[in-house]
């Protein structure tokens, strides 16, 4: 608990928040590390370790996603659910990395690890089997009712503001400016 309150105090969120996640996923308690923060007599980056500390999230998938969370966080977007999975008649479609509700939109965050990794491809797959099985992914989830849009992003996108809101403003996802760039 005192490790990651150390984290939530002393970095970035980009540092501080996939951590952080770690942390409740191994079960620490969200409002335990939030008392530790509070109870310290720190004044710089306490705001900034409360604010890492509602960002994080138990159910992000990667480090990647976690960045890409305080990005979309950045960016003014609203917060999204995350893991969602979706079924259709034929059965489990997907667990999506980002589900925005109220305007039906998926977002993935989409590294480069599971093209160009083969350690991440089952045995025999190749890089084209990967992509085409992404593709055929996506179909199934744009014929699924409550979905109006599946959009993807990336380390690009995660690391300018302005090119993300673009983005999501394409998808349908509403965004407002954020009194600052990124909380230090």
């Amino acid at each position: 608990m005192s490790t990651a309150a150390d984290l939530a105090i002393s970095y970035d969120l980009r540092m501080s928040v996939p951590a952080l996640d770690s942390a409740l996923r191994r079960g620490l308690a969200r409002d335990d590390i939030r008392a530790e923060v509070v109870a310290r007599n720190a004044v710089h980056g306490r705001q900034r370790a409360i604010t890492a500390i509602e960002l994080a999230d138990a159910a992000s998938g990667s480090p990647g996603e976690s960045i890409g969370r305080v990005a979309l966080d950045e960016a003014g977007a609203p917060r999204p659910v995350l893991q969602r999975e979706f079924w259709d008649a034929d059965g489990f479609i997907a667990r999506v990395d980002f589900w925005f509700p109220d305007e039906g939109v998926v977002l993935e965050f989409d590294g480069k690890a599971k093209y160009v990794d083969p350690a991440l491809r089952a045995a025999g797959t190749t890089v084209a089997d990967v992509v085409v099985s992404e593709k055929r992914r996506e179909d199934r989830l744009r014929r699924h009712p409550e979905v109006q849009a599946v959009g993807r992003f990336g380390w690009p996108e995660a690391h300018d503001a302005e090119v993300l809101r673009a983005l999501l403003r394409g998808l349908g996802v509403p965004t407002s400016r954020r009194s600052f760039a990124r909380l230090r």
